[in-house]
């Protein structure tokens, strides 16, 4: 899957607070960094920060990836290992106190940083030059969810705190 990815990208104008249309949104939590969606069903793929003593970031497991299953009353499961291997899964490096870059396995080539901040964790990515606060990201999939043409990232402009959205277009 990582190999169809072709990066083209630009930053368009859509408020960060808004849900994909009839998308459940996850319960809020204060481990929260940002969740994924897709077109092709509800499931949500749910990244939380592991912390200890409330201010401090798991060095050795930083981030708890699952997902929350809304076609089973939004249970909470683990990612199979197929998930954890090739979409939704992370490698991570500690790059500092607190603070670790990671990739996700569908797309290793886009690095994102997880930090606390303010006493509460966040996780920021580099889009078009301006840096992100991520929040979520949306990925369009075709009819069988084998391939992704798009991704819309939403979160906040780091510098001006204004909302943002950006969409990634990914080529076959």
């Amino acid at each position: 899957m990582k190999n169809h990815f072709l990066l083209i990208l630009f930053i368009i104008s859509m408020p960060a607070c808004l849900a994909q249309h009839g998308y459940p949104e996850p319960p809020d939590s204060h481990k929260r960094l940002f969740y994924i969606q897709h077109s092709k069903n509800h499931n949500t793929y749910v990244y939380d920060a592991n912390i200890i003593s409330n201010t401090n970031i798991k060095d050795t497991d930083p981030i708890d990836v699952y997902q929350i299953d809304y076609k089973k009353d939004g249970t909470r499961e683990e990612l199979t290992g197929l998930q954890r291997k090739m979409a939704y899964g992370v490698t991570f490096n500690k790059v500092g106190e607190n603070k670790f870059e990671f990739t996700l396995a569908a797309y290793p080539e886009k690095t994102l940083t997880l930090a606390m901040q303010s006493g509460k964790p966040v996780v920021t990515v580099n889009i078009n030059g301006k840096e992100m606060e991520l929040e979520r990201m949306f990925l369009h999939c075709n009819a069988l969810g084998t391939n992704v043409s798009q991704i819309d990232f939403y979160g906040r402009d780091v510098k001006t705190h204004n909302d943002l959205a950006e969409t990634m277009y990914l080529s076959r």
